[in-house]
This record gives structure tokens, C-alpha cells and sequence, in this order.
């Protein structure tokens, strides 16, 4: 063990009181732009003066912390699949790939109360993709060999439910089932956010005042408004700092806005978002065992990546050397954020099936029948209903059907196929 390690194994004090991770100093203080000399320097720019660290309850001045923790989580499971899962697997494969809606709604592999979308085609190396709302499972051959049994994703609104330990937890439960795991997972990617709001725009830095690791900085627009930058696009590290109210207007993560509302924010604020994303080869050591213990070191992987790896600085003309330009107080606010560990959300269970909300179903349902009342002159929507159902009917089953099969055939396939795709188990899903 190293004379600086603890017992658990994580990073301890060194003798001059700093903090490492894989040997580098995490805290301010350690930085050529940290300690007495920052906190003389902000106060120049009018920061305010040094005094508790910003945590999630009692933010700094230049920044509301609304959440923080890990967005996206990417394991590797060593092993090797079950030769009768593996060949069950690539008869799965083989209906997802026929080009009939009956046969490619057969292609769902069942697990307990877990229940898998098989995708036509393997990802790489992996023969094997299966999906539901809580994980992506890649999964190699019998005779891979050299693969790991599996790649996983673990969904973001599910990692945001139940937080990282609770997750891996899940799937050392579930892997098992497809084959003989022989280590713990490891992480091949992981990505740690915040969320906040502020009355400065974040975007609007000029590129001078990024000191930063990486060569390349790119900027995103959406009709002259700065969406983003992005910062090392492809790096082992990268990080991406960017408008996140914008974005879930796309994603239609919803889910997210209770959990800012219950930190203060209000509809209308501008949500920002600084995210890393920190693949394995760019990793400490001290991340690089099992996975199940590296929560306790993300705070200090987060000290490093925004002391270190990026941070906003105040540029001095007195000064070239940029490594002694002072942190800009938004940015050193930002930086203490995962100084309190972060929770898992208060959201309700997430379910395993991917289906569209009443929303998406019904204002798309809706547009086929107010399309024929309009057309009828039917303004009563009992009326509509009923005429727009028999309508519907004779069109199918009466005598110049346009297809050859009836309604009750027409919509028991469509039903079939779409619930294969949300992860949903009907009557009848699997006969046939």
C-alpha cells in the first residue's frame, strides 16, 4: 500500500496536507492559480471574499448548483456467455432481422421481469445488443475469447433514480444470467455533470480565457445563439459546456425539471450544464479497479478535471504565464460542487419499458380523428368517435380493402411490433 494511501484504499492527506489522485494534486491550493494568491487575485475582480465551499444547499454568489452526479456510466463485465444463451440469443437475432413485422416482434429475450428488445445487428466485436429503459447489454460469442461478456450502458434517468452503487449492484445480479462473470465490472466511461443557473452567460468567454489540456475548442450555434462548446471532441477526456434547458426540449427529459425546481429554479431560467466525459484509457489508476468503489473518488476526480484538466481564468496583462492567471469565481464555485456527494434523486421507480407518455400518443392519435370530423362536418365527440370506428372498419374489412389482412389482424401485428420496441410483454407476445 502506499505510504499516502489509506486503508480503503482511497486517497489520503499527503504530509503537506494536499490531496492526490493517481499521484496528482485535486485541490486548489495545490494549483500555481489556487490558494492566497487566487483569492487576492478575485478579490481584485471583485469576487467575492473566501469562505465556505459552494455546496448544493448554499451555492456561491456566481452560480445556483441545482444538480450534480453522473450522467452516463459505461461497464465491462469479464467472462464468457452461456453457449445456450449465446445460440437462443442468435435465433433472436436472426427474427429481428426478417422483414415481417410478426417474426421481428418475436425478437425479445425474457429474463425474470426483465424483459429485452434483441437488436438485428451486434455493435463491433459484440455479436449481441439488448435494450430496455434501465441498461444497453453488449454481449460477446462463445467464442469471443478475449472480449469481455459484457459492454453496458446504464441509462441516464435510471442512473439519476437510484445513483451508481445501486446500479452496478443491479447489474452483478443480472449479468449472471447470460454467462460466468469472473471479475467485478470495471468502468470503460464515465460522465460527470453539473447542473446550474447563473445571471453571466458561460458561452460568452473569449477562447483566451479557457486554460485548458486539450488543442481543440468548438463552438455550437443554433441560429446565432451559442448552444454550447465543446471542449477536446474525442480525447479520452473531453467536456462539453452547454444550455441544458434547450437541449431536454429535444431530448423530452422532463423528468429533470422537478428536481431543479426543488433546488429553486423557476420555468423560464436558463439551465446550464458542465459535463465530462472521461473514457478508461483517460482515467486515473485509482479508477481503474473495480467499479463498485469509485464513487468516494469522483469528487476528487472532479477537483481534478476542473483544476487541471479545464478551467475559466482571469487573464493578466502583467502575467504571460497563463498557469498563474487567477480562476475565474464562477469557475472556482463550479469547481466545488462535488465537494457534497450527490444523491440519488427522489424521482418516482423508473420503468424498464421505453413507451411513449399520454402525451406523444394521444396528440398523435388525436390528429387521424379530428382530421375525419372535420371532414364529416362532426363537431360531437361521441359522434366522431363512433362514426370515425366504423369508418375505420369498413376500410379494412370491407369488400376494396386496400390490404389483406382485417383490422383485428392489421392492429394485433402493429401492436406486437411496437411493443417489442418499448420493452412491453402482451398476451400472446411470444406464441406465434
Amino acid at each position: 500500500m502506499s505510504s499516502h494511501q489509506s486503508s480503503n484504499g482511497l486517497p489520503s492527506p499527503q504530509p503537506n496536507g494536499r490531496h492526490e489522485l493517481g499521484g496528482v494534486p485535486l485541490c486548489p491550493q495545490d494549483c500555481a492559480y489556487g490558494g492566497a494568491e487566487t483569492a487576492a487575485s478575485l478579490a481584485a475582480v471583485g469576487a467575492p471574499e473566501a469562505g465556505a465551499r459552494p455546496s448544493i444547499t448554499a451555492p456561491a454568489n456566481y452560480i445556483r448548483p441545482l444538480r450534480h452526479g453522473v450522467d452516463s456510466l459505461y461497464l465491462s463485465f469479464p467472462g464468457a456467455i452461456d453457449r445456450e444463451v449465446a445460440v437462443m440469443l442468435q435465433e433472436l437475432k436472426q427474427l429481428a432481422q426478417s422483414s415481417t413485422d410478426q417474426e421481428q416482434a418475436l425478437a425479445t429475450y425474457f429474463n425474470g421481469d426483465q424483459f429485452f428488445m434483441v437488436s438485428p445487428r451486434g455493435r463491433g466485436r459484440f455479436a449481441f445488443v439488448l435494450e430496455d429503459n434501465w441498461y444497453r447489454l453488449e454481449l460477446s460469442n462463445a467464442s469471443a475469447g478475449v472480449l469481455p461478456l459484457a459492454h453496458v450502458q446504464v441509462r441516464s434517468e435510471y442512473l439519476t433514480a437510484v445513483g451508481v452503487e445501486e446500479a452496478i449492484s443491479s447489474l452483478e445480479s443480472l449479468l449472471p444470467e447470460f454467462g460466468n462473470v469472473t471479475g467485478p465490472a470495471t468502468l470503460s466511461r464515465i460522465d460527470l455533470f453539473v447542473d446550474f443557473t447563473t445571471a453571466a452567460d458561460p458561452t460568452s468567454f473569449p477562447g483566451a480565457h479557457w486554460v485548458k489540456r486539450c488543442r481543440k475548442r468548438d463552438i455550437h450555434e443554433d441560429r446565432d445563439y451559442v448552444t454550447g462548446i465543446t471542449f477536446g471532441a474525442g480525447n479520452e477526456v473531453s467536456a462539453r459546456l452547454y444550455d441544458k434547458t434547450r437541449e431536454i426540449e429535444k431530448s423530452g427529459k422532463d423528468y429533470l425539471k422537478p428536481l431543479w425546481a426543488a433546488q429553486g429554479w423557476q420555468e423560464g431560467q436558463t439551465v446550464w450544464r458542465m459535463e465530462f466525459q472521461v473514457r478508461r484509457e483517460g482515467l486515473p489508476e485509482d479508477l481503474k479497479g473495480p467499479a463498485s468503489g469509485s464513487s468516494p473518488l469522483l469528487g476528487l476526480l472532479w477537483r481534478y478535471l476542473t483544476t487541471e484538466w479545464l478551467r475559466l481564468a482571469v487573464p493578466q496583462d502583467s502575467d504571460e504565464n497563463r498557469a498563474r492567471w487567477p480562476v475565474h469565481p464562477l469557475w472556482e464555485a463550479l469547481a466545488g460542487v462535488w465537494d457534497v456527494p450527490p444523491d440519488a434523486s427522489p424521482l418516482v421507480r423508473v420503468e424498464k419499458m421505453r413507451a411513449p407518455g399520454d402525451d406523444a400518443i394521444f396528440k398523435a392519435g388525436l390528429w387521424g380523428l379530428t382530421s375525419f370530423m372535420a371532414r364529416e362536418g362532426i363537431t360531437q365527440v361521441d359522434e366522431g368517435l363512433g362514426e370515425f370506428l366504423h369508418a375505420l372498419s369498413a376500410y379494412y374489412d370491407g369488400p376494396n380493402a386496400p390490404a389483406r389482412q382485417t383490422l383485428a389482424e392489421y392492429l394485433a401485428r402493429k401492436s406486437r411490433a411496437k411493443a417489442r420496441r418499448y420493452n412491453v410483454r402482451i398476451k400472446g407476445h411470444d406464441e406465434d
